[in-house]
């Protein structure tokens, strides 16, 4: 936190806001419970469908010739860079992993009960940084050699 600038504080802010919007949207209903059989379904899709679009979007723009950069609190999430375009899901996994894990820990202590809403933003966010950490794997492991386009290919 001390090295962060100007946007990544602000960048932090807007997560608490939006965290605690979303705790005064929370509805505390008894049908939670018999829905966490389909949510746990789900959290497994999430989970994997989202470890995986990441590396796989990534490495396909690479192959056309596009280069990303790892991201960087200290910058802009919302840029017109193609390069620069994992600052954006890096922001969105942290607000996601806050949001879930603030929600299923209210809801647990208030209503004693498991929310499969908020267990799912929060794995969707942790995958989405997984997915960030294999895609820059990935092109890192691609871009030791030959640099690989689609003009290098044919």
């Amino acid at each position: 936190m001390k090295n962060w600038n100007k946007i990544g504080k602000i960048k932090s802010l807007v997560i608490f806001i939006l965290c605690v919007l979303s705790l005064s949207l929370l509805s505390f209903n008894g049908e939670t419970e018999s829905k966490n059989d389909f949510y746990i379904g789900i959290i497994i899709l999430t989970f994997l469908f989202f470890t995986l679009f990441l590396p796989l979007i990534t490495k396909f723009w690479s192959l056309l010739g596009f280069k990303f950069e790892k991201p960087n609190w200290n910058e802009n999430p919302i840029t017109f860079k193609f390069s620069k375009s994992l600052n954006f899901f890096q922001f969105i996994a942290f607000w996601f992993i806050s949001s879930g894990f603030l929600n299923v820990l209210v809801v647990g202590v208030l209503n004693q009960s498991f929310d499969g809403e908020s267990a799912n933003l929060f794995v969707a966010g942790i995958s989405l940084l997984i997915g960030i950490k294999l895609s820059l794997k990935w092109l890192n492991k691609s871009r030791n050699g030959k640099e690989k386009t689609v003009a290098n290919n044919v």
